[in-house]
């Protein structure tokens, strides 16, 4: 219950109540992924990173049951705080979001002590 005098801003309460102003993965986390085209099979995926931008989830993935050399970047459809679906990240917004996924790997890079070219998966990714 609100105290008296107090403005509660609708759009930032509603944004906190659905979980769009923190990331829903904190640690790496496993996942899996339904393929459209091969409706019986899941792909299991590492999220590696997680970001939030414009309220919305983004998602670096690793693909983990099979060997691929680029991570994956999606938009996380979040409903009531949890992740329901991913979808591709739109092509205009791409160079935007590849950008600030970049920026956390270096950020990260220079934390902790990790060659930007390690040998377990490169920095690039999946469009």
């Amino acid at each position: 219950m609100s105290e008296k005098g107090i403005v509660i801003n609708f759009n930032d309460y509603k944004r906190k109540k659905k979980g769009l102003d923190k990331p829903i993965f904190r640690k790496p986390t496993k996942i899996s992924i339904g393929d459209l085209e091969h409706p019986e099979q899941n792909g299991q995926y590492l999220v590696i990173c997680n970001l939030v931008h414009d309220n919305r989830q983004f998602l670096a993935m690793e693909r983990q049951d099979e060997e691929e050399a680029l991570l994956s970047l999606v938009e996380g459809i979040v409903e009531d705080g949890l992740l329901v679906r991913v979808a591709p990240i739109k092509a205009d917004e791409l160079p935007e979001i590849e950008a600030k996924f970049s920026k956390v790997f270096a950020q990260a890079s220079t934390k902790y002590g990790i060659p930007a070219q390690s040998n377990r998966k490169k920095f690039n990714f999946r469009k």
